[in-house]
């Protein structure tokens, strides 16, 4: 199983938009991808710092998702966030969520 950790500086005042679009836009696509398992996100009001985290069953799915769908979520997020958010992969090694051990 693979991760997708996502960060990104809000603009001022674009909190409520950011949250409200990856509510509406940006979830429903998720959804839609192959090997899609779950997405959580972290949102410092106060610091303007976003943080999300996809989970995905197998790296090329991440890959693709990467490749063929994230360029629209970025478009789409585009105004809420002061430069381009910042993107890593990593392989999952433990979860509890997931029953994944090392």
């Amino acid at each position: 199983m693979y991760a997708r950790l996502v960060k990104g500086q809000f603009k001022p005042g674009k909190f409520d938009f950011a949250t409200r679009m990856f509510e509406s836009d940006v979830i429903p696509l998720l959804k839609k991808q192959h090997g899609f398992r779950d997405e959580i996100t972290f949102f410092n009001k106060d610091m303007k710092e976003a943080y999300a985290i996809s989970f995905w069953d197998d790296k090329s799915d991440l890959e693709k998702y990467e490749r063929e769908v994230y360029p629209r979520v970025r478009e789409k997020m585009a105004d809420a966030f002061e430069d381009l958010p910042v993107a890593r992969e990593f392989e999952i090694s433990n979860s509890t969520w997931y029953q994944i051990h090392a």
